[in-house]
């Protein structure tokens, strides 16, 4: 089995690439069948590449837009998987019938459990490239409070953001005021924590680092904090950070659903529905948004009891145990596997 996708150590297409590429090319050869990154159209990212047998492996976040597309992939693709049963039951709905949910997994020799730094300060961690979607503006904004209200409370970011595009979508917000500026777009995340209230003594903005070097800055971190309005998958950053021995506060819904429990988490519970248009007015999706009193509360839950946290992590920890590259790309084997075994009977009827 081939596999088509981006490669690199940045993003997360690259991430998932990278790993499942290694971690399948180590069993056994398929022929005529390719793994394909699959655009938010459904269509595959290089059509070149079109195999006898194609599967397609997709993210996505507009449950309405996605609409437009999903019969026509139905019939075009011998197997779509989902990043994510969201992502799956919105494939189904739009009459997807061959399809599942493969998990992003988590690498053990980069994320694995660091002890609690000193308890001389209390450092809540975001991470994900800095967009609307993702919920930074809600850090921000609770984040605000919870400073104000504890001098030894500070925020460790890594939000650098390569696509100005997706920065923009941050001028949706109704809890921060923002900015856009594309010229100096790498460091406008953390300039727009600044210009919100936040003490830039008290804020560590990481630069853009690669995937295997995230894990020293997990460890400097008390609790992770990712209140993401929705998520196609299973947030790789999360589950690194979790993988990492640390609990989060995190919203329970959408992609996060597939590993958030409140026994490794502090979940999320209160939400308003929103409708998401895109730039000609038309709905794209409907996502929750977390409610902000409750990220200020679970805040201060875990601040004065944080003598939970460290076995709150390692639940977390022992959580994302199950979520292996190389199990993933065995799942993504059987699934050629069995389509490829359907091929050979096809033939050898006719």
């Amino acid at each position: 089995m081939k596999v088509s996708m981006p490669q690199g150590a940045a993003h997360g297409w690259g991430i998932a690439g990278t790993y499942l590429s290694r971690e399948i090319a180590k069993l056994p050869p398929i022929p005529g069948v390719t793994l394909h990154c699959m655009l938010p159209t459904l269509a595959p990212l290089q059509t070149s590449v079109w195999d006898e047998i194609n599967i397609g492996y997709c993210f996505f976040e507009d449950s309405i837009e996605i609409l437009n597309y999903t019969r026509m992939a139905g019939r075009r693709w011998d197997y779509i998987v989902a990043g994510s049963k969201w992502c799956e039951y919105q494939l189904r709905i739009g009459g997807v019938k061959n399809c599942c949910t493969i998990l992003q997994g988590v690498d053990p020799a980069n994320f694995r459990p660091h002890p609690l730094p000193p308890d001389d300060r209390f450092v809540v961690f975001s991470g994900g490239k800095f967009e609307f979607r993702k919920g930074q503006d809600l850090v921000i904004a609770a984040m605000r409070v919870f400073m104000e209200r504890h001098h030894d409370a500070w925020l460790s970011c890594i939000w650098a953001n390569q696509w100005p595009f997706s920065l923009a979508t941050m001028g949706m917000s109704p809890y921060i005021r923002y900015q856009h500026d594309e010229n100096d777009f790498l460091t406008l995340p953390a300039r727009t924590a600044v210009a919100n209230g936040l003490d830039p003594r008290r804020v560590i903005a990481h630069p853009l680092i690669p995937n295997h070097e995230v894990a020293h800055a997990f460890a400097g971190t008390h609790i992770g904090l990712f209140p993401n309005r929705c998520e196609g998958g299973n947030n790789m950053v999360m589950c690194e950070y979790m993988a990492c021995g640390r609990t989060v506060i995190a919203s329970d819904g959408s992609g996060h659903a597939d590993v958030i429990t409140p026994d490794n988490a502090y979940p999320l519970t209160r939400y308003r529905p929103m409708v998401v248009t895109g730039t000609g007015g038309a709905a794209t999706s409907v996502w929750e948004e977390p409610e902000l009193d409750e990220i200020v509360e679970l805040l201060e839950t875990a601040y004065q009891r944080r003598h939970e946290l460290s076995a709150k992590g390692a639940r977390a920890a022992a959580s994302m145990e199950r979520l292996d590259w190389g199990a993933a790309a065995r799942q993504f084997h059987y699934v050629a596997t069995r389509l490829a075994n359907e091929r050979e009977l096809k033939k050898a009827r006719r």
